[in-house]
């Protein structure tokens, strides 16, 4: 059989984390025990009332084809939350339940963009979105923020980027993924203004707008008709295994996104829409997000306390997500440093390189885990570069 392979498909990288998790595997099975600040995943379970709703739905049979927009029920309760929360005011024909926010990001990135269309990134950028633009066909301009700055843009630089060349779409992440900078209203607001004047669209992933710190979330939907604002219940809801998410935007991409869906994954299965549905209809839902929240705010203290004191690291303090992301005072490559830490002290962490090239001698640690693993983790670490 002739072995060759799309051109889009092999400019994809291979995922340095799945790497790295196939080495902490292998350390598992042997026995050891393995502290991982690498997932971006919630470790608290899927409140129980969300998962009842699905249950029923399930009973119920559930379990058939269902409208590839999403159920109108849960359309219309994103509408009404993102009207309450965000200020954006979309009907249900303007909103899409896709299978993750995930592949919200990716449908955008083929809805929008055409071969050899740029798209400007903030890096340190999460790493799916060069990569998407890839699968697109399009060329990824990355735009550098700086660790001295807080990882916040500026609007000079973006609109020297946007003046010189020719762009299609800018993606903003606020909170940040990996950074957990909170990006400010003047800030996205500028952004978004800068982009309609000339011509460009503006992805906005809003999937950690729960988990703020510090400051206040705005989503440049709210004034702006140039943006698609992605959003979804993984991370607030911890439901990231049961793939759901949610797009809003103009009327005329949304129409076109719908094709691309119908042509693809068809629907979101309708019992894992009925969770939804009881995750935004249920105040017990939003007890159990503002717990978990909590519990991330104790533990990111924990661990920037751990980092403070270090001798290693130095970190811009985190103001939203569940990721620090700090530097390291190693002459070496960020790659080399987390297999190090890896192999030797047992804690699993993401290069900041797979971040973008500004990422380089960083690394992206989670603090969804309890302060006393968070603890361990930092003494293991501590103990290997002490001896190096």
């Amino acid at each position: 059989m002739d072995s060759y392979l799309a051109r889009r498909v092999s400019l994809v990288d291979a995922s340095a984390a799945d790497e790295a998790r196939s080495v902490a595997k292998g350390l598992l099975s042997n026995g050891h025990d393995v502290i991982s600040l690498r997932d971006g995943e919630p470790q608290f379970d899927t409140p129980s009332n969300i998962k009842e709703a699905a249950w029923k739905a399930l009973k119920a049979g559930r379990t058939k084809y269902g409208p590839t927009a999403g159920i109108a029920e849960l359309r219309e309760l994103i509408c009404e939350k993102l009207f309450r929360e965000n200020q954006i005011n979309a009907d249900s024909e303007n909103v899409i339940v896709t299978p993750g926010a995930k592949f919200a990001v990716f449908l955008t990135f083929l809805t929008l963009l055409d071969e050899g269309d740029r798209v400007v990134l903030l890096d340190p950028s999460w790493i799916s979105y060069s990569q998407g633009v890839k699968l697109a066909g399009a060329e990824a301009v990355r735009i550098r923020l700086a660790a001295e700055d807080g990882f916040r843009p500026d609007l000079d630089v973006i609109k020297e980027e946007l003046d010189k060349r020719q762009v299609r779409l800018i993606v903003v992440n606020s909170p940040c993924n990996p950074t957990g900078t909170v990006f400010d209203k003047p800030t996205l607001s500028g952004i978004a203004k800068l982009a309609r004047e000339r011509g460009v669209w503006v992805l906005s992933d809003e999937i950690y707008e729960h988990l703020i710190y510090r400051g206040a979330h705005y989503s440049p939907g709210s004034e702006f008709d140039n943006v698609v604002t992605i959003n979804g219940f993984s991370k607030p809801y911890a439901m990231t295994g049961w793939r759901i998410g949610y797009v809003t935007g103009p009327r005329m991409i949304l129409n076109a996104m719908l094709k691309v869906c119908s042509h693809s994954v068809t629907c979101v299965p309708e019992f894992v829409q009925a969770a939804a549905v009881g995750a935004l209809s249920d105040e017990a839902s939003h007890r159990a997000r503002d717990n978990m929240v909590r519990a991330y705010r104790e533990r990111r203290d924990a661990m920037m306390s751990r980092i403070r004191a270090s001798e290693f690291f130095d970190c811009t303090e985190p103001h939203g997500t569940f990721y620090s992301f700090p530097s390291y005072r190693l002459q070496m490559p960020s790659i080399g440093f987390s297999n190090m830490l890896l192999e030797e002290a047992h804690v699993a962490t993401v290069p900041g390189v797979t971040f973008g090239e500004c990422g380089e001698g960083h690394v992206r640690m989670q603090y969804t885990l309890t302060k006393e693993r968070i603890i361990e983790a930092f003494e293991r670490i501590e103990d290997v570069l002490r001896r190096r």
